[in-house]
């Protein structure tokens, strides 16, 4: 029987946009067009380029807004919405915590593009307690700042199930490495498993149980696959609604 949204705990939202399927991607397993929750893939908003004490430089700024068709002064505006809501509403780099902010930031931003999604992810508790471990952020050393926890871990800390409402898509395998970095399409695992496990994506592109998705992360891991280093866990993909009524088909 497959596990309950009651059993994951949400991880926070990210707002995202759909993706060309990459190159390296295949073609007979994964839809044209595609969300991840990796950073690697996707592109998110907020992040590091719309808070405004982040010391990037303004040219890097504007050429992540494009991806949202942000301009300048849209860039400004929604990096003066975002700043001061960092740390309560908005995790480290681009979770967001609340899904009505998710909401607020598309209706105020991105109402003009038509494929924008509201990403909810969630871990089973069964794995939380091993991604605090993991992530829980060394101790402060003398002379350097301190690293601060990820957006997800705080959002985990907080123990709250999955947000009514939303269409589960499936489980992305990605690898923790201080942050949601690579996910298993970034180097064509997606093939492998079909291969080795027979566990093929859905039509959504992600895997469609939580038993298979644990098989994949368990087979991703193993020292002989050359994976990315890291925590690799299935992490659970729902797609919210937003005020253009656009869901994945």
């Amino acid at each position: 029987m497959a596990p309950a949204l009651s059993e994951f705990v949400s991880t926070g939202f990210v707002v995202t946009r759909l993706v060309t399927r990459p190159s390296y991607a295949s073609a007979e397993l994964l839809p044209e067009k595609i969300v991840s929750a990796s950073a690697c893939i996707a592109s998110f908003v907020p992040n590091t380029w719309c808070i405004e004490w982040v010391q990037d430089s303004l040219e890097s700024r504007v050429k992540e807004a494009q991806a949202f068709a942000l301009d300048a002064d849209a860039l400004a505006k929604l990096a003066a919405w975002v700043t001061p809501q960092f740390g309560s509403s908005i995790g480290w780099p681009n979770v967001i915590f609340n899904y009505d902010v998710a909401v607020q930031l598309v209706e105020r931003f991105l109402d003009r593009l038509p494929d924008v999604k509201v990403l909810e992810l969630a871990l089973h508790n069964s794995l939380t307690e091993k991604f605090c471990t993991e992530a829980e952020p060394p101790p402060q050393q003398p002379g350097f700042a301190p690293q601060g926890r990820q957006g997800v871990h705080e959002a985990i800390l907080e123990g709250q199930p999955p947000t009514e409402g939303g269409h589960v898509l499936g489980f992305e395998p990605v690898v923790f490495d201080y942050s949601l970095s690579c996910s298993w399409l970034c180097n064509g695992l997606e093939k492998l498993v079909a291969e080795h496990l027979g566990i093929r994506p859905n039509s959504s592109g992600f895997v469609g149980e939580f038993e298979d998705a644990c098989s994949c992360v368990d087979y991703i891991s193993r020292d002989d696959v050359g994976a990315e280093p890291g925590l690799w866990l299935p992490w659970l993909i729902i797609e919210h609604p937003t005020n253009v009524q656009n869901p994945m088909c």
